[in-house]
């Protein structure tokens, strides 16, 4: 399973990162206050799939990239 994992962002209500999985489409994280625990979370969703070799995991580290990466064509057709 592809999936695509966004950099943490300043939102209303804190601090949160997106993901793309195919199958799922896009997801929001919780909302942190803190800007550590953010990381924290992302981290720990790159960690774990980084452990399924299977997964595909691409990490970003702006939002130009990943709607970038969100937008091509032949992520979206494993969809």
């Amino acid at each position: 399973m592809a999936i695509i994992i966004g950099p943490v962002l300043a939102r209303s209500g804190g601090y949160r990162f997106y993901l793309w999985t195919a199958g799922k489409g896009f997801s929001a994280s919780y909302p942190y206050r803190k800007i550590e625990d953010a990381y924290y979370a992302r981290n720990s969703v790159i960690r774990t799939s980084g452990q399924d070799r299977a997964s595909g995991a691409v990490v970003c580290q702006t939002l130009d990239e990943f709607v970038a990466k969100t937008a091509q064509p032949d992520i979206l057709a494993a969809a």
